[in-house]
């Protein structure tokens, strides 16, 4: 009758070939997996093993009968090596001594397999023999009736990675990963039993042919089916984890094919993840939108690197700004295979920053109109003068010029006098009209003491008014990129302040500061020092919160306005005790060495 053996173990090595082909593919997807390449691995000696049982089966003589048994245990013997250290990577139980151990001893064995004259399978050149199986098919007798040292040093790693394989399932069962644990044990139970099966054939106890090739066999399949379920297990938990994060997760290929997306994503474009993946951004979005998509991504492949970027999408006739970072997967050679996405909707934060900024804006621009309002009695005044003066000057010239005997020197004089006074009122006028605009202007260079000396001339009056003692040391060339009626305004609250901290004291004890200097640490600060009845430390730092006051008058927004806007302009500002009495106010901006305005961000 025809035989099967033989087709039975070519279609057995097929079998090996496609399980070899599926891990090597799961393996290139993750190539940190060590697992699915060294079962790949396996599966390839395995099916090699088995197409050379299957030659053994069918040779005539005995030198052939060698070579095929010597290829046959050479590519038992390389599966035997790797799998202890496929256990070790499915159980994570690593005895590396034993790992080691059981790798040189192969090693051992597989080179005195290659070297000896008739391999580890005989000692001497075997006669061929034929035997009958019990469905009448005859084939080559491979059974081994005399065993050579090397090949005892075979089996005895075979007994070794055999226990090993028994503790290491036990151990991963024990931390309570009971199905690969069992998965395991079934694998290697076919495999330990098939194996024991040909010792008991070459010990005469059985006649039979040898079954460890199915032994092998059986090993593969269920630890394929089991890698497999873990695989899929593994996906599934992957994926159900970036369904439940708030923002948008991907994952493309290096030709921009979506290979992963998360329910986000899907939601975003009201598509399925059918309709996704496999596609590229072209399909997906406007050409303009797709080219920017696909130039970040470039731009991650070239640096190698997680970068960050604002990218703006139109979608259902609404524009959406999306902050995505973008990095790449890198293979064992550091070279990159992918890129992952994640992108955050910003729209709504972009949209609410902006009404945060309109509403900060209000705030500043009412405290600016409220110190205005404040100061209307004492900037009255200020402006009277000049143009009380400018009157008078412009009568008396009127009046030289009746007489018909005007002298050109007083009447030069007189004129003088009035440019004077005109640009005192100017200069008022125009450092008001600065401080109290509603719309917000272009940073520039302005410099810390030409603002003090502005705020100074328009509180004149009020210093005057209330008998306030003024001193100033301001020094020149701390110039700072700012708004100017922002800082004009911080310099008024902070005056303001120490002005009305003043208000109990005898007169002849109101005393201000103020002083604008470079520090060493590249920036201008300004301080304000009174000499009123001080704040208590508990309170120092409590005066900056908005609607906190230590007057009955007072709103609560002046200094807590002051902070908001020093913080904008990347400065500082705290108040300190002085020694002897009252507070110092300190103002610090970071200066800027250009002369190029530039408007702000």
């Amino acid at each position: 009758m025809n035989g099967i053996l033989v087709p039975v173990l070519y279609g057995l090595s097929g079998i090996c070939a496609y399980a070899a082909l599926h891990h090597a593919f799961a393996a290139w997807r993750r190539p940190t997996d060590r697992a699915q390449l060294l079962f790949t691995g396996m599966c390839v000696a395995v099916g090699l093993y088995v197409v050379a049982k299957a030659g053994a089966y069918q040779t005539d003589m005995a030198q052939e009968l060698v070579t095929a048994r010597r290829w046959e245990l050479s590519f038992a013997l390389v599966f035997l090596a790797a799998l202890p250290w496929f256990i070790a990577e499915y159980t994570a139980v690593r005895p590396r001594w034993l790992l080691a151990g059981l790798s040189t001893l192969m090693a051992a064995v597989f080179v005195a397999n290659l070297t000896l004259p008739y391999g580890i399978s005989f000692v001497e050149l075997p006669e061929v023999q034929r035997m009958t199986l019990p469905w009448g098919e005859q084939v080559t007798d491979l059974r081994v009736h005399q065993r050579g040292a090397w090949q005892n040093a075979g089996w005895l790693g075979i007994f070794l990675t055999f226990g090993y394989g028994i503790f290491a399932c036990v151990q991963q069962y024990r931390r309570g990963a009971h199905r690969m644990a069992l998965t395991l044990s079934c694998g290697l139970g076919l495999f330990i039993g098939l194996t024991l099966f040909n010792l008991i054939v070459n010990l005469g106890l059985v006649r039979f042919t040898h079954t460890a090739e199915f032994g092998f066999l059986g090993l593969v399949v269920v630890m394929s089916l089991g890698l497999t379920r873990e695989l899929r297990e593994r996906e599934r938990r992957l994926q159900a984890m970036i369904d439940n994060v708030p923002t948008i997760v991907y994952m493309k290929d290096l030709h921009g094919r979506y290979l992963l997306i998360n329910r986000q994503f899907e939601t975003l474009l009201n598509l399925t993840d059918a309709s996704i993946v496999g596609k590229t951004d072209v399909d997906l979005f406007p050409p303009a939108q797709a080219e920017a998509n696909r130039a970040n991504d470039r731009r991650v492949i070239d640096a190698g690197r997680a970068l960050e970027f604002e990218e703006v999408v139109n979608l259902h006739g609404r524009t959406h700004t999306f902050s995505s970072l973008k990095f790449p997967l890198l293979d064992a050679d550091g070279l990159p295979y992918a890129i992952c996405g994640a992108s955050t909707d910003i729209t709504g934060q972009r949209e609410s920053r902006e009404e945060m900024r309109a509403m900060r804006a209000n705030v500043w621009h009412a405290d600016r109109v409220a110190r205005a309002g404040a100061l209307s009695a004492s900037l009255a005044h200020e402006l009277n003068q000049p143009l009380a003066a400018v009157l008078s000057n412009a009568q008396a010239a009127l009046r030289f010029l009746d007489s018909g005997k005007a002298d050109l020197q007083e009447i030069r004089a007189i004129l003088e006098d009035i440019v004077r006074d005109d640009k005192r009122a100017a200069t008022v006028i125009s450092s008001l009209r600065t401080m109290v605009r509603r719309q917000e202007r272009g940073r520039e260079h302005v410099d810390l003491s030409d603002i003090t000396r502005e705020m100074l001339d328009i509180l004149h009056g009020e210093l005057l008014a209330r008998q306030v003692e003024t001193t100033t040391n301001l020094q020149g060339g701390c110039v700072v990129l700012a708004d100017k009626g922002q800082i004009q305004q911080v310099v008024l609250n902070l005056v303001m302040n120490a002005i009305e901290a003043m208000d109990g004291r005898p007169v002849d004890e109101r005393r201000l500061h103020i002083s604008v200097s470079c520090t060493d640490k590249g920036a201008g600060q300004i301080v304000v020092r009174d000499s009123g009845k001080g704040i208590p430390k508990d309170e120092m730092d409590k005066v900056f919160d908005a609607f906190r006051s230590t007057k009955p008058q007072g709103t609560g927004l002046g200094l807590a306005v002051c902070r908001s806007i020093v913080a904008s302009h990347g400065g500082s500002i705290w108040l300190e005790s002085n020694d002897d009495r009252g507070v110092s106010a300190l103002l610090t901006l970071p200066l800027e060495n250009s002369n190029r305005a530039i408007s702000a961000d």
